[in-house]
């Protein structure tokens, strides 16, 4: 007898696992949990989920697969997260999920790439109304350069 699994506490859980794994120093093998931790929220979202949410699993993905130098698979996730663009996505999302597509092309060496992606991702945090979450964007592209 198998048990019901909910899966959006378990994406939940295992993507707020991932971003503090993400945000912390990491050994090599907290790198493959990081990964294990963001595939897995993938995996669930794509039960419990809708196109947003989705989009927010590629670009966790995306991003935990740059940090730990897996380049050419978060150019993968991070384009998948902007199939997903829909109608309606806030301005913060298109703007994050421009950051995310920036970051894995600095992943790869692609600068030209990287500078188109921030320079969209700033168009888009134009539009945002919400400072707070203008601010949050603002700060992942920091790292990144380019404009």
């Amino acid at each position: 007898m198998s048990e019901a699994v909910d899966h959006r506490a378990v994406a939940v859980r295992t993507y707020n696992a991932a971003w503090e794994l993400l945000e912390a120093d990491r050994s090599a093998e907290q790198d493959l949990d990081l990964l294990g931790l963001a595939m897995t929220s993938r995996y669930h979202w794509g039960f419990a989920g809708g196109g947003r949410e989705l989009a927010v699993a590629d670009w966790m993905a995306s991003r935990c697969c740059a940090a730990v130098g897996a380049g050419e698979l978060a150019v993968s996730y991070a384009d998948a997260a902007l199939a997903r663009t829909e109608v309606g996505f806030p301005a913060w999302l298109l703007a994050s999920l421009h950051e995310g597509r920036a970051r894995a092309a600095a992943a790869v060496g692609d600068t030209g790439r990287r500078d188109r992606h921030v320079a969209a991702a700033r168009q888009e945090l134009a539009r945002e109304a919400d400072a707070e979450d203008r601010a949050v964007i603002e700060q992942q592209l920091a790292d990144l350069g380019g404009d």
